[in-house]
């Protein structure tokens, strides 16, 4: 009786374990192109890209809440890395300043990082906790965002900007169902 009672504990503890699988991993320096993309609209053209999005604006990674998506990613919600983001400045919507973003891609539990790829570029990293980027975001039907699909990682300063600006001064404005992010200061007075 002992015997099973050792065995059945140790099958319990062995479960436990395997359903805590690590939510962050630490990029191996591989990286692979898991998914090609076709977009509605020119995505080498910024301001083709800036009239997709629904918010443009500088922010700070202050956290990566997930970025472990599954070896053999299938463009679902499986596959998507979560970032906590304080928002330094809104370029094009206006956005409250503690928000958090999903974007695909991520890291495999190895560290190797896929990423989007399609017919005209590809993405060049992921958010690192600490930099300051401008980030591109949809909002979704839920309210949340979802970071765009190719990710500028230069790092922010001001000629950056200063192109970004631009590119929102000058949007070439995309025809397409919108959503607004439970982030958007517009929703967030109104309900206080």
């Amino acid at each position: 009786m002992k015997k099973l009672a050792t065995i059945a504990l140790f099958a319990a503890i062995l479960s436990i374990l395997a359903g805590c699988s690590p939510k962050t991993a630490v990029w191996n320096g591989k990286t692979e192109y898991y998914a090609r993309v076709s977009m509605v609209i020119n995505e080498t053209d910024m301001y083709e890209y800036v009239g997709l999005v629904d918010y443009v604006f500088v922010g700070t990674v202050v956290n990566v809440v997930s970025n472990v998506i599954p070896n053999a990613p299938d463009i679902s919600v499986d596959d998507l890395s979560t970032y906590g983001i304080r928002v330094d400045k809104n370029l094009k919507g206006r956005l409250a300043e503690r928000i958090e973003c999903s974007k695909h891609g991520g890291l495999t539990r190895d560290g190797t990082m896929l990423l989007y790829c399609s017919d005209n570029r590809c993405d060049t990293g992921l958010p690192e906790p600490g930099g300051q980027y401008i980030f591109m975001a949809y909002a979704q039907s839920d309210g949340s965002l979802l970071l765009s699909e190719f990710f500028d990682n230069r790092p922010y300063d001001q000629s950056l900007l200063e192109e970004y600006t631009d590119y929102c001064s000058n949007e070439i404005p995309f025809d397409r169902e919108r959503f607004t992010s439970v982030f958007d200061i517009s929703l967030i007075t109104s309900q206080n």
